[in-house]
């Protein structure tokens, strides 16, 4: 990797991040194609023999001890995901994140975004610290906008966001710069003044006519495409008589669907093993119905039968993708490595950020 001075660490701030091209879309798009071709040649490391772990996970439990218990929320989160992505990427690197729990008497829960650090893999020596959320919503509403692609193509001409937060955010510009027949963008969210305010401030940014509505259902009916981005306690549900015979739906957030309501040759997930890890370390309900069908004698649908992104990427599933159709993206730690490598490497040669160094000799030196 192009790097600076052994002594010296690139601070990248969100606005220097994006002054490197952290919101270039085509190109984040084509990156995470990239990547997951590098996943399927087993150019990739991550967790677990499979390398397909999301993260490391430290979850706070019910009944901490006092005094903690006052202080710290009961459910809260803090994840390390660590990779390293081979090919012209050959970086290594973690997103560490926070998630924490709203208390009772808050609106919602405290703000707290991840961070990305890349280090030299032959080396070891670290070589940045950046601002991870413009990197992280890009890269997933990216691989998002590589599912529709390779799932509905051309025959797209009508996307649903549901959600209209970060990731709602990226990932309609992503889409609308993935897809050439896209005409229309719906947006929702309960409260239509959210929808509207999106629709507001996003038109100028797509070239595809933004239509804000309260309505999921009609959202959902009639689109091509729809991608569940929402967050929050209470996940959307889709009734599987909005979905034409011919649709996809791209689970980023939480869901509540029937599994049942897809061409069983036709749910595809990043990787196949992931929402099944996901549903062990954070426990979604649309992990929960994968898991429950996965391991159910009455569901026809083994896990050899789960299609994925890498292989559509890799060109090794060829089969038609017409149909019925689920992606499950829950967020890789590849992703981040391979979107932030991109961003640092553009930082370096263009000088953004600030080097900063932690010392100028190691404060314990060789003696013997």
């Amino acid at each position: 990797m192009v790097s600076d001075s052994p002594e010296a660490v690139r601070f990248l701030s969100q606005e220097a991040a994006i002054e490197a091209g952290a919101t270039d879309a085509n190109r984040c798009v084509e990156r995470m194609d990239e990547v997951f071709e590098l996943y399927d040649d087993g150019r990739v490391v991550m967790g677990e023999n499979g390398h397909y772990l999301h993260g490391h996970m430290t979850t706070f439990p019910d009944g901490l001890a006092e005094p903690d218990a006052k202080r710290l929320r009961a459910g809260s989160r803090f994840g390390a995901m660590p990779a390293y992505v081979g090919g012209d990427i050959d970086a290594i690197g973690v997103k560490w994140y926070g998630s924490v729990t709203a208390r009772p008497d808050e609106a919602s829960a405290p703000d707290s975004d991840p961070i990305l650090v890349l280090s030299d893999p032959d080396t070891g020596r670290p070589l940045t610290v950046m601002d991870g959320a413009v990197v992280s919503s890009m890269r997933t509403g990216a691989t998002a906008a590589l599912g529709a692609r390779y799932l509905q193509g051309d025959r797209a001409t009508t996307a649903t966001i549901l959600g209209p937060g970060s990731v709602g955010q990226a990932s309609t510009i992503a889409l609308d710069a993935t897809l050439g027949s896209l005409a229309e963008i719906r947006v929702y969210h309960p409260d239509e003044r959210k929808s509207v305010a999106f629709r507001d401030a996003m038109q100028e940014r797509v070239g595809a006519r933004i239509a804000a509505t309260d309505s999921i259902r009609t959202a959902v009916r009639g689109a091509d495409v729809t991608v569940a981005a929402a967050s929050g306690d209470s996940p959307p549900r889709i009734d599987a008589s909005w979905l034409d015979d011919d649709s996809t739906v791209i689970q980023l957030g939480d869901l509540r669907i029937d599994l049942g309501a897809f061409d069983t040759d036709r749910i595809f997930c990043d990787v196949r093993r992931h929402p099944l890890e996901f549903e062990r370390q954070v426990g979604w309900e649309f992990t929960a119905a994968y898991a429950a069908a996965i391991e159910s004698d009455e569901y026809p649908l083994a896990l050899s039968d789960v299609r994925t992104l890498h292989e559509l990427a890799s060109g090794t599933d060829t089969e038609p993708t017409a149909g019925r159709s689920i992606l499950s993206s829950l967020g890789l730690p590849m992703e981040d490595v391979a979107w932030g490598a991109e961003v640092y490497r553009n930082a370096t040669a263009e000088g953004l950020g600030q080097p900063l160094s932690f010392r100028s000799e190691s404060h314990f030196g060789t003696t013997y």
